[in-house]
């Protein structure tokens, strides 16, 4: 029989010890790193259910679809948030957790979190009432995005368990549990409720992981129990402690203090960027949050005019071009989404910033498409100075000395095809090479002013290409060359990603036409008055489509989106469709072939070369089942039902192209 006993401590040698904690620490690893790729994997799928919900809601449906969609992307801003926990309890169990040390405004911070948690109250008898003592420092040093989680924690925690009375969050700089250092201050934060309160016991476990009040919270009030775990390893990790003190049914008091020093509202901790000669138009209807953003803006030199409302916003953008406006979401007389919408058409050049109390996964996703900086209330100085200047980076009309001509790197002939049709369509002139070495070929001709590069590519990838670039730049002395990334990946847009590896800016997969002719008009490549009239024609062009029954599958071919890549669905369009399945037709045949020699490798790059060209020619379902094969044989599981879809769906697409 096997011997199932475990081990004395005392009969291990040193090294013994020293396997068992490596091989504990490896398990540990290994769970964190499921966690993240987990919350990462189901994440991508989730950001194509908003975008789809978002499109559906901008169909102005019935009273009735509008609910349904409303309800849904409640539904799926939750998971988001559960999957954002996971990932942040994965990074602190594998000590990747790291903190931003910037300014904080403490009144800010707490004000502004309340008046996000006010749409919660909407309606109900509950009070959310703020209680900062007067020796509170206006600005302390500490990681702004973090304080505002723990904050939100714990505020969301206390709502759920209160139907009646109040909410309160005080602030004071008498510490009970930590001693203030020496050149600085201690920060009391509670947040106190009227709610059904806790016995003693369940208040001595409340902070583990997935621990929640009772076992029936699960199923009354929701929830992971991961707040609440996350928020004590953010506040020990801040040097703080954390607490929590309630009475059955008598409410509850959190409790956190950190220590942290005074910044001088006439002094910064960094460097703040340098916004001299820069003109901002700031909409914001709040009188304190206003006021902040005019002084932060104009100590750091820009010229600044504020207005509290959409309409003015409008008629301000209307009048003169400013080169960034800095909206909020909730005005009193519309949403910022729909006035930075309306900007868009009216002054693409201008930069624009979504400065917001609401921390909203599907806003985030709706402003990355339009190439908004989405920022989260409240930011620091330094985060708010930053973004503006960065919006004005982008945005603004780029200078190109020497040749303007385009040069585009794109292993996959759809997608160069689709390309060439939109550059047409735009009277831009541009060539076109299938990979990063003879893009380097290319360019060494001098023909070229500006790059645009697919990522993954044979011979050279796109990572490859720009850090070529860029070393041959440092070493020769030679001017910046401008390089615009060309991915399907969200994450690459963020400009901290695409800045750090090299690219001046990054053009998502698939590029709908509006978003293409703003880029070159950036980089002057195409005036403001060419192209005017694809965005009337995709308004005026797009047919209303029967609804789905439930087992019915999506279309084979967008044609909405198809509309908004091309400017319209005509004759021009359908020939491109029938390019595409001429040439994805072999490539099917290739993976058939690849599948029956088990060459995971080669299945690897022929999914992603479908991908690519189905995405951008809009056949969204057989692009999502040329990504899952991608992502098989990279993890070389078993692929044989995925082809099998593949197979069946190109089939589809061929019937629904023929039928046109």
């Amino acid at each position: 029989m096997p011997n199932n006993k475990k081990p004395n401590p005392e009969d291990l040698s040193i090294a013994e010890l020293q396997q068992k904690v490596a091989e504990a620490d490896a398990v540990a690893d290994m769970k964190s790193n499921f966690l993240a790729t987990m919350s990462h994997e189901i994440r991508t799928p989730m950001q194509t259910i908003f975008g789809l919900l978002e499109l559906i809601s901008d169909e102005k449906p019935s009273d009735k679809i509008s609910e349904m969609v409303g309800t849904a992307q409640t539904a799926a801003a939750g998971l988001l948030e559960i999957l954002d926990d996971i990932l942040d309890l994965a990074k602190m169990d594998a000590d990747k957790m790291e903190l931003d040390m910037f300014e904080v405004p403490v009144r800010l911070l707490v004000r502004g979190m309340l008046e996000a948690l006010a749409v919660k109250v909407h309606g109900i008898d509950i009070e959310l009432i703020d209680d900062i003592e007067k020796d509170v420092p206006f600005v302390v040093v500490g990681d702004p995005k973090r304080l505002r989680q723990i904050m939100m924690n714990l505020c969301g925690n206390a709502l759920k368990f209160t139907h009646q009375g109040s909410v309160t969050v005080r602030v004071t700089s008498k510490t009970q549990e930590i001693e203030a250092p020496e050149d600085g201050v201690g920060l009391r934060f509670e947040v106190t409720d009227t709610g059904i309160g806790m016995s003693d016991e369940v208040c001595a476990r409340l902070f583990g992981s997935f621990v929640q009040a009772d076992n029936s919270t699960s199923r009354k009030y929701g929830g992971t129990g991961l707040g609440l775990s996350i928020s004590k390893k953010l506040v020990e990790l801040m040097g703080g402690e954390i607490g929590v003190y309630s009475v059955e049914g008598q409410g509850s008091m959190f409790w956190f203090e950190i220590p942290t020093k005074e910044v001088s509202t006439n002094s910064s901790t960094v460097e703040l960027p340098s916004l001299d000669g820069i003109s901002v138009l700031s909409v914001e209807d709040h009188p304190q949050g206003a006021k902040e953003i005019v002084n932060s803006l104009r100590s750091m030199g820009a010229a600044i005019e504020s207005c509290p409302t959409y309409k003015e916003g409008l008629e301000l953008s209307k009048r003169r071009p400013f080169d960034v406006a800095v909206i909020d979401q909730g005005l009193p007389d519309g949403l910022g989404l729909d006035l930075i919408k309306e900007i868009v058409k009216i002054r693409p050049n201008m930069g624009l910033v979504m400065y917001t109390v609401r921390d909203d996964v599907g806003l985030s996703h709706s402003l990355q498409a339009l190439g908004v900086t989405y920022l989260t209330k409240p930011a620091s100085r330094i985060g708010l100075g930053e973004a503006v200047r960065d919006a004005t980076n982008k945005m603004e009309r780029m200078e190109i000395s020497g040749p303007t001509k385009l040069l585009i790197a794109e292993d996959t002939e759809s997608v160069r095809d689709i390309l060439g049709r939109q550059l047409d369509k735009l009277g831009v002139d541009a060539s076109f090479v299938e990979d990063g070495k003879q893009a380097l070929e290319a360019l060494n001709t001098g023909q070229y002013g500006i790059l645009i590069t697919d990522l993954h590519m044979p011979e050279m990838d796109g990572y490859g290409l720009v850090d070529h670039i860029r070393t041959k730049e440092s070493l020769d002395g030679f001017t910046h060359f401008p390089v615009i990334v060309l991915t399907a990946d969200v994450q690459m847009a963020e400009r901290e990603t695409y800045m750090k590896h090299g690219f001046d800016e990054c053009l998502l997969k698939p590029v709908s036409l509006g978003q293409f002719k703003r880029l070159l008009m950036r980089w002057g490549l195409l005036n403001e008055e060419e192209g005017e009239t694809e965005e009337e024609e995709e308004e005026t062009t797009v047919q209303e489509k029967p609804a789905l029954s439930d087992d019915e599958k999506p279309p084979a071919v967008d044609k909405d989106a198809m509309i908004a890549q091309m400017g319209a669905f005509d004759e021009s369009t359908i020939e491109m469709l029938g390019m595409f399945i001429d040439m994805t037709r072999p490539q099917i045949e290739k993976i058939e072939q690849a599948l029956k020699d088990n060459d995971f490798h080669e299945l690897k790059e022929l999914g992603h070369s479908l991908k690519g060209g189905a995405r951008s020619a809009c056949c969204n379902v057989l692009g999502d089942f040329a990504a899952q094969l991608q992502d098989n044989a990279e993890a070389q599981k078993p692929v044989d039902e995925v082809v099998a879809s593949i197979v069946e769906e190109f089939k589809r697409v061929e019937d629904e192209i023929a039928g046109f």
